[in-house]
């Protein structure tokens, strides 16, 4: 019985695990970016920042969950990719206007941002641009 229970625990475990999906309603952004590196930064080091301590950043000021994309094939060689899901436009909404500029709630967000944008921009500047969908 002791076995069934641990075996039953690691199979709910594992499920939640692995299972990853995306909910009909959530809003998802696909954002590219240029870099341009500053001073001696590096490529890996921009990355890892971005990684480690401005997408954390990002995800709780924003209540939304981003991940970095690595390029494959297509039209965004030699960028950085971004993918940024929101529980749903309402969420979205809630920082930034129709017009994609951040309202009130975005600027609150900013402020939070600022100290890791400040440390961001030791290394560089990102440029580009987003499109936003709704999963169906």
């Amino acid at each position: 019985m002791k076995n069934l229970f641990i075996l039953a625990a690691f199979v709910m475990i594992s499920h939640v695990a692995i299972s990853q999906s995306i909910p009909k309603g959530a809003l998802v952004g696909i954002h590219t970016f240029t870099v341009k590196l500053n001073g001696n930064a590096t490529q890996k080091q921009v990355e890892d920042f971005i990684n480690t301590k401005w997408l954390p950043a990002s995800n709780a000021a924003y209540t939304c969950e981003g991940h970095m994309l690595k390029y494959v094939r297509g039209e965004a060689k030699n960028k950085l990719g971004m993918l940024v899901i929101y529980k749903d436009e309402a969420t979205r909404n809630k920082y930034y206007s129709s017009d994609g500029k951040l309202n009130a709630g975005g600027k609150a967000a900013e402020l939070k941002m600022k100290a890791v944008n400040d440390e961001f921009a030791k290394l560089g500047t990102l440029s580009g641009g987003y499109t936003d969908w709704i999963v169906r």
